[in-house]
């Protein structure tokens, strides 16, 4: 049976190290990789057995990074950079799951969707005014989709 190993592909933190082979299929590949197999130079223990931290990842001596392919223990400062990196995916997600809420979500998307066209409608009853062509759907749809910002 193979080794795989679940890292985070932003700053390669290994979050877990499977003995038994676990495919880990159900994960994000915009977010994580995996590898099979990979060299494995400091062993495969990726928290303490024992102590204080049991269990804890990012502990120096136990917590594991990718380091192009090959699974090594990761020094203080990559350690250190992980709850950055671990951050800037949880904003990427926050954002991603925003626009998939506010336009798709079943009751909350509806609700959602009928607010911003009756708005729509309204604004393009002034930009009538003004000479200015009508908005549409897809356009408003478009722009509320840029329009949701990772950093608010």
């Amino acid at each position: 049976m193979s080794v795989t190993v679940q890292y985070r592909i932003r700053g390669g933190e290994v979050i877990k190290v499977s003995l038994p082979g676990q495919p880990f299929n159900v994960r994000d590949q915009t977010y994580w990789g995996k590898l099979t197999d990979p060299p494995r130079p400091d062993g495969d223990d990726a928290v303490p057995p024992s102590g204080p931290n049991v269990g804890q990842l990012r502990v120096l001596g136990f917590a594991k990074i990718n380091d192009a392919g090959t699974v090594r223990n990761a020094t203080q400062a990559e350690i250190d950079g992980f709850i950055v990196a671990e951050a800037e995916d949880e904003k990427d997600q926050d954002a991603e799951h925003a626009v998939t809420r506010a336009l798709h979500h079943n009751v909350f998307g509806k609700m959602f969707k009928a607010l911003a066209l009756e708005t729509m409608d309204e604004l393009n009853i002034l930009r009538a005014l003004h000479g200015l062509p009508a908005r549409t759907k897809p356009q408003l749809i478009a722009a509320i989709e840029a329009r949701v910002d990772r950093e608010d």
